[in-house]
């Protein structure tokens, strides 16, 4: 039973899973790959209108349009960016109702239980990336569903078909989630050892500086200027010695959770060192000063009275060597620092101080 409470309550893996993917500069290939997919995918449903098997009826078009336009739009959404949890649990959550009602009303009882297999897939994408009971949730409608296809293939007469097809295509569905859970851990593993800061999910210092590298071609194609947005928290040792060092994670997990949200999928996010912290975004002076208020505004508004000091600096050409980065972490790190010194919890920018 410990066993099964540890596995449930256990966080999910996306956020540092994302980060790992990223510092390994394989979340674009991986992209293309699930674009690719899902469009091919997207056809089946249109395919089988031209099936004889498949019955006429304003259901039957409902169901395939449906699932059709489902996985289209998540063709676009692959392709634009590296989906958030939030859009990845609605996808696996709708495409497996959409199999579930295909499979249940438009297929006959055994081609229904032998496409069941496609819960495998989606099961191995959510165990990679969603927490357990929402991976349980997915996990249910298959079953409900192939063991309810399964019913029916016994009910018209070769039970023992049934039961061998229903064994296999559950096996494919529990067995490759498992499979696919355990070798995320694995990641885990390996990702505590590389790029990803473990406490919080973002990128160490060693990942920042890879994936900015890998960012900043942005540049090149006119998408902006490279800004970096410095965070240091006012007084945080005295987190950690009024209410302990535990307390004192949960505060700094917070304060990714502000920085993760604050800047969007397109941006880096890192912990330096610390209670140190750093955004960087191909985006405009602009829109970094606006990002700076609002982080500064949000860790304010967080419990345990935390507040931040934050800078910005941000330069219009491409960084040509990790020196060059270091030149702008510097200046970033000495508006934050003329934050500090003007008493915590407010924004400095580095082109203003400069000008004084």
């Amino acid at each position: 039973m410990d066993t099964i409470r540890r596995w449930w309550r256990q966080p999910d893996h996306y956020e540092w899973l994302s980060v790992y993917l990223e510092s390994q500069q394989l979340r674009w290939p991986l992209q293309l790959i699930m674009a690719t997919t899902v469009t091919a995918v997207g056809f089946v449903p249109l395919l089988l209108l031209w099936s004889p098997a498949v019955p006429d009826g304003w259901a039957t078009y409902v169901i395939a349009v449906s699932a059709t336009l489902l996985r289209w739009s998540m063709t676009v959404a692959w392709l634009i960016r590296w989906p958030s949890r939030r859009v990845s649990r609605i996808f696996a959550l709708l495409s497996a109702l959409c199999v579930s009602a295909a499979n249940l009303t438009i297929l006959d009882p055994q081609h229904g239980l032998l496409a069941c297999a496609i819960f495998s897939a989606i099961g191995g994408l959510v165990a990679f990336t969603q927490n357990s009971p929402f991976l349980a949730l997915v996990l249910a409608i298959g079953t409900a569903t192939a063991v309810i296809c399964g019913v029916r293939v016994a009910m018209m007469g070769d039970t023992a078909l049934a039961l061998s097809e229903l064994l296999l295509i559950l096996a494919s569905i529990l067995t490759v989630p498992m499979m696919g859970q355990v070798l995320v851990q694995l990641l885990g593993a390996d990702a505590v050892n590389s790029d990803v800061d473990v406490l919080t999910g973002l990128h160490n210092r060693r990942g920042f500086y890879r994936a900015v590298a890998h960012r900043a071609g942005r540049i090149v194609r006119g998408r902006g200027m490279l800004g970096l947005v410095m965070v240091d928290l006012d007084c945080f040792k005295q987190v950690n010695d009024s209410l302990g060092h535990a307390a004192g994670d949960e505060v700094l997990k917070a304060v990714a959770t502000v920085l993760r949200k604050a800047a969007g999928g397109d941006a880096v996010v890192a912990r330096l060192g610390g209670e140190e912290f750093c955004i960087a975004a191909t985006t405009s002076e602009r829109h970094i000063r606006h990002l700076a208020d609002r982080v500064c505004a949000e860790i304010g508004g967080l419990p345990d009275g935390v507040t931040a000091s934050v800078g910005t600096a941000a330069i219009a050409r491409l960084p040509s060597s990790q020196e060059a980065l270091d030149d702008l972490l510097g200046t970033a790190d000495r508006a934050m620092y003329a934050a500090k010194r003007a008493g915590g919890n407010r924004v400095c920018h580095a082109s203003d101080v400069l000008q004084r």
